[in-house]
């Protein structure tokens, strides 16, 4: 598949689900698992959907075909700071719609083992043994799913599906070696840096060579596809 249609399958798969999110909300439900209190109310919610599942799938998908576009191998530098910020947050978009419907299936199993009832979704208002513990986990495997899901495409100079959409991708200088530790590291930076992206323009920002001061750290920068 080329590069352009692989560009309007992902954006098309995005804007086609937010869109039926909008037309047909359904009721509020928790994805994933959530526990609050307020004025002295508890409430434990957790599951996921099967729709919410399917698109899942079709998103892990979309992934896997982004990952496998390459384009041109000598692509000209991109150097705008605006068109990565948009893929960000389309990326961040993407990782939430594929990986908190899939971890929604843990808290909806271990009601269904604590209650021997199946629900995709529930809600209770009474405090279980591990429902700290729960939370917590969740929210490490989200976490470690969004930093994953970056830290692939920088290993394989490959590009993510937000950057994808974007039309580049981005590489090593130089063929300069990537440790997992490594990529770990400017994935996180990276989450940082995107909130200061009004800065990002103003600090050792080389457009020629399609950099910002992020790549001046790692010594990456991005290429078009």
């Amino acid at each position: 598949m080329s590069v352009t249609q692989t560009r309007w399958v992902l954006a098309g798969l995005l804007l086609f689900w937010i869109i039926l999110l909008n037309v047909f909300p359904g009721e509020s439900r928790t994805i994933g698992v959530s526990a609050q209190w307020s004025n002295g109310d508890y409430r434990f919610a957790g599951g996921t959907d099967p729709a919410a599942l399917a698109m899942a799938v079709l998103f892990i998908g979309g992934y896997f075909l982004a990952f496998n576009t390459l384009g041109s191998e000598n692509g000209k530098p991109v150097g705008g700071v605006f068109r990565r910020f948009v893929a960000f947050w389309l990326d961040f978009a993407i990782a939430m719609f594929a990986i908190t419907p899939v971890l929604g299936v843990v808290p909806a199993v271990l009601e269904w083992n604590r209650t021997h009832t199946f629900q995709w979704h529930f809600e209770r208002n009474v405090v279980a043994k591990g429902d700290s513990l729960q939370v917590s986990a969740l929210l490490l495997l989200t976490f470690a799913g969004l930093v994953c899901y970056n830290i692939v495409p920088i290993l394989g100079g490959r590009p993510s599906p937000g950057a994808c959409i974007m039309g580049y991708r981005v590489v090593r200088d130089n063929d300069a070696s990537f440790t997992f530790w490594k990529a770990s590291l400017r994935t996180v930076v990276g989450f940082i840096a995107v909130y200061g992206a009004y800065l990002a323009p103003f600090i050792a920002r080389d457009k020629k060579n399609g950099k910002f001061w992020l790549d001046k750290v790692f010594s990456t920068h991005a290429t078009a596809l």
